[in-house]
């Protein structure tokens, strides 16, 4: 019988948490020296200037508000049980390597201040709503402050606007982008690099052999809210082995190859991704049972039936993960579409400078309350951050 708890009720917030974002000093990513897979291993899409532009007049707050959730990935009926890592060996060749990291890091120092400037109806409809709610209005000056499958907690995250701006939700955003048949969304994290991390499925349709377009991140958004604009993909790689897949999707073999990543260009004020937000941690290679916080921006439940409030809000399910098959990782969690290439973070702190990425929402087994991603290892997210250099 699946286990699942609400919460929490209820967060009280002092305001300088929000000023916490900007706390540790601002500095360019350091390119950490990573050993991995040569450049065949990645294929990549190429966005023009004009077409950044295009994107980026195209994605209006009403635009971004409208977008449907891409169709997540699933499967119908209950999952088999979960094969043992060892025998998963006819799926995929485990990856080998040390484990390794490429640590979170904080926003440039007036990087709140220029949002404001930049976006001020955005900042006062925040500044109005935290008031009604009995919080004082935002300053920037304020002081700085064993694997288990359908149990977890799950709770909106950023409901209360206090929350909004709060590391590590910042970090993570709407992703909305074109397809042949409209627009649809993801979820998105600024990782280092001034790169996005998200899903392969989110970049590249595998099934149809196409690169979907128009790609725009909106991070920390919120109810229509975009307070530090929006974003433009220059450029975005999925694994070869992503592209060279073909018929339908399959947990067992597809999800280990469902990661990507963009480059991203400036905002509409001339700021770059990590200059205003910061960036998410990663780590790759480290063991399959593990403490996640899944984040993103769901649309509809494990039942493919709409949620409350659908896509407005950042949402969390908080697990332990458990092995499914070899570099693929299950977590209890009840959100489905919408959700898809949102992180799974490690070391979760609100308020820090603290957070590693070490998966993405890839799909589910429709009627199961259980996500499941690839495990970051030297064959998915090394070769990727190499050729984007994150």
């Amino acid at each position: 019988m699946a286990r699942r708890l609400r919460g929490p009720a209820g967060i009280v917030v002092v305001l300088a948490l929000l000023a916490m974002t900007t706390a540790a000093l601002a500095r360019e990513p350091e390119h950490l020296p990573v050993s991995g897979a040569p450049s065949q291993l990645v294929a990549t899409k190429v966005i023009s200037p004009a077409e950044q532009k295009a994107a980026l007049a195209f994605w209006t707050h009403k635009a971004i508000a409208a977008a449907q959730p891409l169709v997540m990935q699933s499967q119908v009926g209950a999952p088999a049980s979960a094969p043992a890592v060892e025998e998963a060996a006819l799926f995929e060749t485990k990856a080998t390597g040390t484990p390794g990291f490429a640590a979170a890091g904080a926003a440039a120092p007036d990087a709140d201040r220029a949002a404001q400037a930049a976006y001020p109806a955005d900042w006062a409809a925040l500044a109005a709503d935290l008031k009604q709610s009995g919080v004082a209005a935002v300053t920037v000056d304020s002081p700085q402050p064993a694997g288990t499958s359908q149990v977890y907690t799950s709770y909106s995250v950023n409901e209360q606007t206090a929350l909004q701006l709060m590391l590590p939700h910042r970090w993570v955003g709407r992703l909305s982008f074109t397809t042949p048949t409209g627009t649809a969304y993801c979820s998105g994290t600024s990782i280092s690099g001034n790169v996005m991390l998200t899903a392969a499925h989110c970049l590249y349709d595998s099934t149809n052999n196409r690169w979907y377009s128009n790609w725009v991140l909106a991070p920390s958004y919120r109810a229509g809210s975009a307070p530090f604009g929006t974003f433009a993909a220059t450029q975005c790689w999925v694994l070869t082995a992503w592209v060279n897949l073909s018929g339908s999707y399959a947990i067992n073999s597809w999800t280990q190859h469902d990661v990507g990543v963009c480059k991203m260009g400036t905002n509409s004020g001339g700021r770059t991704l990590n200059n205003v937000v910061g960036w998410m941690g990663r780590q790759w290679n480290w063991p399959y049972v593990r403490h996640f916080h899944d984040l993103g921006y769901p649309f509809r439940d494990y039942n493919n039936n709409l949620l409350p409030n659908a896509g407005l809000f950042l949402r969390a399910c908080v697990a332990e993960s458990f092995a499914y098959t070899t570099e693929v990782r299950g977590l209890g969690c009840n959100y489905g579409g919408g959700i898809s290439g949102g992180p799974w973070v490690i070391a979760y702190a609100p308020g820090a400078v603290s957070g590693y990425a070490d998966g993405v929402n890839s799909g589910l087994f429709i009627g199961t309350q259980n996500l499941y991603a690839a495990r970051f290892n030297s064959n998915n997210i090394v070769p990727l951050c190499n050729a984007a250099v994150c």
